[in-house]
């Protein structure tokens, strides 16, 4: 993800769109994807990085001890010109390199993927679609394998509302590897947002927003005047969105729900609402409120199963799924 000052995020899931935008400078790409484990593992199969022949990369495969060697590693590969299989840990030649409780991993490093594909692949995510990018396999036991990489749109986090408590929601989302929208009446709010690299859009009374939220999204809404949830939260309910949450107290939230009910609202659908939003009550600053907010997201997107990323071994036909 770029941030705002147009440098890129170093510790990132997503690294196709800084692949490819490197690859568009005229520079060479190496595309490192952890394809096999042995043990434990900080990062789960499919993670990967992408490394540029400048030295400069994105994404992260371990806790922070190997990835200067892959770096290495990659622009070696780049300089070769060819595709190479690595182990690191456990049964390595690089006997310099241990790995926590003696596993090993072993990683694809690709020179030779495409501009066209990583193209394609972030178009797809872009318009919120999934996609698929076939990775060598190289192995000595089969040269023929390869892995299917699977690639999801990122998680979105729609955040309605006024104030501080908003802001850092939208800004911690962000930071956290979401896609931040705020939607918010309020242009204080907004330009504080749009300073921290966060989409907003304006909201008024008299329209009812396009929330643009599919079965990745979560929605919440922030405001202390409840009377923009008369209108907002019918519309939040029309989505799929896995997490639909309500900032305020236990009593506004009995309130939220009697007028909602009187307004014709389906009780069922009333029970995706959760409130008071977040995992721990008695929140006072704005940054709380955010950590408590999102830390109840994810524990829903937990709950909703919604995919991250898996990896398909395709030679053997074995499919692995995290």
């Amino acid at each position: 993800m770029r941030k705002p000052d147009g440098t890129w995020e170093r510790v990132e899931e997503y690294v196709i769109d800084f692949a490819l935008d490197r690859m568009r400078a005229g520079e060479r790409v190496a595309l490192v994807t952890l394809v096999q484990i042995e043990g434990s593992s900080p990062r789960p199969l499919g993670s990967q990085m992408a490394v540029s022949e400048s030295g400069d990369w994105v994404g992260y495969l371990s806790g922070g001890c190997i990835e200067r060697a892959i770096v290495a590693e990659a622009l070696a590969a780049i300089e070769q010109g060819s595709n190479r299989r690595v182990r690191y840990g456990r049964g390595s030649k690089y006997l310099d390199i241990q790995l926590p409780c003696g596993s090993a991993i072993e990683l694809v490093l690709d020179v030779n993927v495409s501009e066209g594909e990583l193209a394609a692949i972030d178009l797809a995510l872009a318009r919120r679609q999934a996609a698929a990018l076939r990775v060598p396999g190289g192995s000595e036991a089969d040269p023929h394998e390869a892995f299917i990489r699977h690639y999801y749109p990122r998680r979105r986090l729609i955040v309605a509302g006024v104030g501080p408590a908003a802001i850092q929601l939208a800004r911690l989302g962000r930071l956290s590897g979401f896609e931040s929208v705020l939607f918010s009446p309020d242009e204080e709010t907004r330009n504080a947002a749009e300073g921290e690299g966060v989409l907003t859009v304006v909201v008024g009374r008299g329209t009812s927003p396009d929330f643009q939220a599919d079965s990745r999204s979560a929605i919440v809404l922030m405001f202390h005047d409840h009377d923009w949830e008369k209108r907002l939260i019918p519309a939040a309910l029309q989505t799929p969105a896995f997490y639909i949450g309500a900032m305020g107290s236990r009593r506004t939230q009995r309130q939220r729900m009697e007028m909602l009910e009187l307004d014709g609202v389906d009780p069922v659908q009333l029970g995706r609402i959760k409130g008071p939003a977040g995992l721990f009550s008695g929140a006072k600053t704005a940054s709380d409120v955010a950590v408590s907010v999102l830390a109840e997201v994810m524990q829903m997107e937990r709950g909703a199963n919604v995919a991250f990323l898996s990896c398909e071994q395709g030679s053997v036909g074995q499919t692995i799924k995290m």
